[in-house]
């Protein structure tokens, strides 16, 4: 049996060489069946490894090496494909993920470019602060743009936190920007501190800036008032005129736009410049109000304002037509170098006024006191205690008025938030409560 066996071993292995037919092997088989030897049909004999089915079957004429060398080709070749596909697709991806970076990149650096030169104009238009100067508009992280800010000079000081310091956000869902491709311009901008549209001349130095209308029932009448503004730019796109118009309307229907009436002119400012590109003269002029066609335009009022700087201490020096001794004089504004605001003082041309304001801030940066002075005494302070950080708190702030006596004491003060007061005993120094 063992010799048989060996024999068939033989024969097999001549086969699959090719050494014999294989006609010649199979005559040679057929008398072995039904010995004790390996049967694939047999049950109890068959292999129970788990064989790889994707082999392909082996063919006549076909030899082993070639069946195999084959199936290593088409192997390597399915994965050379796969591999060039997925390199093409990241590629592909990395390549749009480019193009759109880079084109909200560019969109990022046309509103940086754009915007400053409209919120100055804008804010100068309508608000009677004197801007000196901004921070303009930065690119965060590639993806949005920072706040707007910018120092002005203000005349009043009673509010918390840095009123002298005022910043704008660019971002969010409430802030939408509209643009002109075509032109590449801004067309409008609506936000929680600006809701006005915008329109060109032919050159670049006149804006019209359209905000929004109101409707005004007093005893003048009743009327439809769209304001329209028109700002002119010098050639550095710095603002030097400013021209207020308001049209009036008819109303009708349910306070609806009706027929026009007339256009009235109410302010012009005008803006000259120095060497360090600050205000170095502005002019406020105001006209008369008047609601109807027929009536002359009138000037009321104009204010002359002449800057000086020394260091980080500014001087504005206020003259109205027709003149006024007690509100001529002359302001100083004294910073520190963070552009926070120091103190503020005021000597009018008659005398009668010279006092200043001394600002003390918090260790938040935040005003803590203003402490008024007249000839050098204090006379009164209004300090700030902040609840903002408190979610539960009734009041983000709250104001307390110190009234001070000849001798410097204090005896009185006013919670001006709460409406409760309290004074001091002269005596024993001694607060009674807040009532």
């Amino acid at each position: 049996m063992k010799s048989k066996n060996f024999h068939f071993r033989i024969l097999i292995m001549l086969m699959v060489y090719g050494w014999i037919p294989y006609s010649f092997a199979q005559q040679n088989t057929d008398t072995l069946k039904g010995r004790n030897l390996y049967n694939p049909q047999r049950l109890g004999t068959r292999d129970t490894i788990h064989m790889v089915p994707d082999k392909p079957a082996l063919q006549p004429g076909d030899t082993l090496p070639e069946i195999r060398l084959k199936f290593i080709q088409d192997s390597l070749f399915a994965r050379e494909q796969f591999i060039r596909d997925s390199l093409l697709a990241r590629e592909q991806f990395v390549r749009d993920s480019i193009q759109r970076r880079q084109r909200m990149l560019d969109s990022l650096r046309f509103l940086q470019r754009e915007l400053p030169v409209l919120l100055d104009a804008y804010l100068k238009t309508v608000k009677e602060d004197i801007i000196m100067h901004d921070k303009g508009i930065s690119i965060i992280g590639d993806t949005v743009l920072s706040d707007y800010r910018y120092v002005f000079l203000l005349f009043n000081l009673t509010q918390p936190f840095t009123p002298w310091k005022v910043s704008y956000g660019l971002t969010g869902d409430r802030i939408k920007i509209l643009t002109d491709k075509d032109r590449q311009k801004i067309t409008a901008v609506q936000a929680p501190f600006m809701n006005c549209s915008f329109t060109y001349g032919n050159s670049n130095d006149l804006l019209v800036i359209k905000e929004l209308s109101i409707i005004q029932k007093d005893r003048s009448g009743h009327f439809y008032k769209s304001p329209v503004d028109s700002v002119f730019f010098d050639r550095n796109k710095r603002v030097v005129k400013i021209k207020r118009y308001v049209q009036f309307y008819g109303v009708a229907g349910n306070n609806q736009r009706g027929s026009p009436l007339f256009l009235n002119l109410s302010q012009v400012k005008q803006y000259e410049y120095g060497p360090d590109n600050q205000i170095r003269q502005y002019q406020v002029v105001n006209f008369c109000e008047r609601y109807k066609a027929w009536e002359a335009s009138k000037v009321c009022n104009i204010i002359q304002y002449k800057f000086s700087r020394q260091g980080n201490t500014y001087l504005l020096t206020k003259q109205n037509d027709p003149a006024n001794s007690y509100s001529d004089g002359t302001f100083t504004f004294e910073f520190d170098g963070l552009n926070n605001l120091k103190s503020l003082s005021f000597h009018n041309l008659s005398n009668t006024e010279n006092w200043q304001r001394i600002i003390e801030l918090n260790e938040e940066g935040n005003v803590n006191c203003y402490i008024d002075k007249k000839k050098d005494i204090v006379r009164q302070s209004l300090c700030m205690i902040y609840h903002h950080k408190d979610p539960g708190a009734k009041y983000p702030v709250e104001t307390i008025t110190t009234i001070f006596e000849e001798d410097g004491i204090s005896y009185y003060q006013n919670n001006n938030t709460t409406g409760q007061s309290r004074v001091r005993d002269k005596m024993t120094l001694e607060w009674s409560p807040w009532k």
